[in-house]
């Protein structure tokens, strides 16, 4: 299975944040395969097809993705619209996306390059050198 992209695993990351209502001090790490999600609770898999709830965690992780890219948050909106989102749902979605502040949306910035940082390499206990006691 291909590793998640930081960018994937930071946009899932504020979007489960925001539509489960967790803040910033609490911890939330999206694992390498870009769908678990690890809390203080457990590990959670956030799949799509079970529940509204995981429905619009995806969607918006999705809509930060496009905005982070450079689509303004209206066409965010209409794109949503045109993929077959209704109405409602997007307009929660885009809600949720006009709530971020500037600083928010640093932060989310700042949390891509955190996940960057995982070569997604096991951490390996260290060895001592040989002849060395």
């Amino acid at each position: 299975m291909p590793k998640a992209s930081s960018e994937d695993r930071a946009c899932l990351d504020f979007a489960y944040r925001a539509v489960i209502g967790m803040g910033v001090e609490d911890e939330v790490i999206v694992l390498r395969d870009g769908l678990s999600v690890v809390t203080r609770f457990g590990v959670e898999k956030i799949d799509a097809s079970v529940s509204t709830t995981t429905a619009l965690i995806h969607a918006l992780a999705q809509a930060m993705q496009l905005h982070l890219n450079g689509i303004q948050l209206g066409e965010v909106r209409g794109d949503l619209l045109a993929a077959g989102m209704g109405v409602k749902a997007a307009n929660r979605v885009h809600d949720h996306l006009t709530d971020f502040s500037v600083a928010e949306w640093e932060r989310l910035r700042a949390r891509v390059l955190w996940y960057a940082d995982d070569n997604a390499r096991p951490i390996r206990p260290a060895t001592q050198v040989a002849g060395v006691s």
